[in-house]
């Protein structure tokens, strides 16, 4: 396994992958004693993500994702969510019509997901606009969205 502790202006991002694509991605409260041992991909995440906070307009759909063990409908799920475009938001119940899955349940899937940024949760607001949840850290959903122009 490959692993890269990645700086951003958020705080530290901890992407583990294989040889073809990414396990997982953390947002870290600190950024010390993870090990790192980086390949190909993480060099390129860490390229895309600095893009990202340059306002580049990074989407990250070039990089692959590993869904081994993910039900079919969470795997859809990150899939659609992948596609919002940076600056544009949809409700939890838009993104459960596209995928099968109630409002609640896409809730969950987002709160679950492995793939910090890549996956981008912070685009997955209530209907009325309200931002809803994101792990306890509603404020860095909020940022997230203003920093992508989002309205």
């Amino acid at each position: 396994m490959y692993s890269l502790l990645i700086p951003t202006p958020i705080g530290p991002l901890f992407a583990r992958a294989s040889h073809q694509a990414l396990l997982s991605v953390e947002l870290l409260v600190l950024g010390e004693g993870y090990p790192e041992h980086p390949n190909r991909l993480l060099r390129s995440l860490a390229r895309r993500v600095e893009g990202y906070f340059a306002g580049k307009g990074e989407t990250f759909l070039g990089i692959p994702l590993d869904y081994a063990g993910f039900e079919p409908r969470r795997v859809a799920l990150y899939k659609e969510v992948r596609r919002i475009p940076l600056g544009e938001t949809r409700s939890y119940a838009q993104m459960g019509r596209l995928c099968g899955l109630t409002p609640r349940a896409v809730g969950a899937g987002m709160r679950a997901c492995p793939f910090f940024l890549v996956v981008p949760a912070q685009r997955v607001i209530h209907a009325d606009g309200s931002l809803g949840g994101f792990a306890g850290r509603e404020g860095l959903k909020e940022w997230m969205l203003h920093f992508e122009g989002a309205r």
